[in-house]
């Protein structure tokens, strides 16, 4: 448990990325613009990226050491499954870690072409047997067990438990120099449209 608690305080006390944050080792960042289906700001009309009902999200995205750290900050443009899979092929792995104004707390993994497990309110999960046992540790943190009374998880930072759960997964620990990277003027910055999910 010294380890699961170590790297939740690690997240909890990194500033990094904004409302949906992705995670791919062994990747390119042109590899993850292609793949988010990612256009320039020019070429995307203002209204429908900054109006009141925007179409499209800005992400941000730098290489960092062994891959790609993507951010968005509406937590509605957020990766299909379909997408990570794709991110995931060819011996790479991808996390998307996800909150949005409605609470909705994602958590999404794939390695190798194969989606381990995705769930877009992943701490109400019924089933715990879809969880992966590499980060069941993690996640039984964030976990509430709606068969109970009394609905508290032992851990409610559930985007530092998510990003816990995506270094595992991924391999990759984010550091403060990711973040700054990110935030940093030599960052791509595209338009990724919003809302596209499966099912």
């Amino acid at each position: 448990m010294g380890d699961t608690a170590e790297l939740v305080e690690h997240y909890r006390s990194l500033v990094i990325g904004d409302e949906t944050t992705l995670v791919v080792r062994g990747a390119s960042v042109s590899d993850v613009v292609d793949a988010l289906g990612g256009v320039p700001l020019a070429d995307v009309p203002e209204d429908e990226l900054y109006g009141e009902e925007p179409v499209w999200a800005a992400y941000r995205l730098t290489a960092i050491e062994g891959g790609v750290l993507a951010c968005e900050d509406t937590g509605y443009a957020d990766p299909p499954s379909s997408v990570l899979v794709a991110l995931s092929e060819g011996g790479r792995a991808a996390a998307v870690v996800r909150d949005n104004i409605q609470a909705h707390g994602r958590f999404g993994c794939a390695r190798d072409g194969e989606l381990l497990f995705d769930d877009d309110e992943y701490r109400f999960v019924e089933d715990r047997s879809s969880v992966p046992e590499e980060i069941r540790a993690l996640f039984d943190l964030a976990w509430v067990d709606l068969s109970r009374d009394e609905l508290e998880a032992r851990e409610d930072d559930t985007r530092a438990v998510g990003l816990a759960m995506a270094e595992v997964v991924t391999g990759i620990r984010l550091t403060p120099a990711d973040a700054a990277r990110l935030e940093g003027d030599d960052a791509t910055v595209v338009a990724v449209r919003q809302l596209q999910y499966e099912g």
